[in-house]
């Protein structure tokens, strides 16, 4: 028998392609805003039941996630559709969410809640 344990950089990468997914939907107006919020809320509330008791240092992948998922939050839903150079931003974190190789985006810098 095997135990699983899901770390906090298992659980990101898990989780970052939901985020991506569900941020391009709203980007492209196929979700409704206040469907994000809950799935933000459910990403957060299983964030709370990890073991982060021998965190490590927040990798670059991990920090831009956590950019995203604070913008997405915080950021009015009109200035996410029609602010290109915010549009830009969440789609340039949301292109290196999914293929890492890529240069990290500039000033997407988020922490851990």
């Amino acid at each position: 028998m095997s135990i699983y344990i899901l770390t906090p950089e298992v659980f990101i990468k898990k989780k970052a392609e939901q985020l991506v997914y569900v941020v391009n939907k709203l980007m492209d107006q196929s979700i409704k805003y206040d469907e994000v919020h809950l799935i933000t809320w459910d990403i957060l509330e299983e964030w709370a039941t990890l073991d982060k008791a021998q965190q490590q240092e927040i990798c670059d992948y991990e920090s831009v996630f956590w950019y995203l998922f604070f913008i997405i939050q915080f950021e009015e839903e009109s200035d996410l559709i029609q602010n290109k150079q915010l549009r830009s931003k969440v789609n340039q974190c949301c292109n290196y969410l999914l293929d890492p190789t890529l240069a990290v985006p500039n000033n997407c810098v988020g922490i851990r809640p």
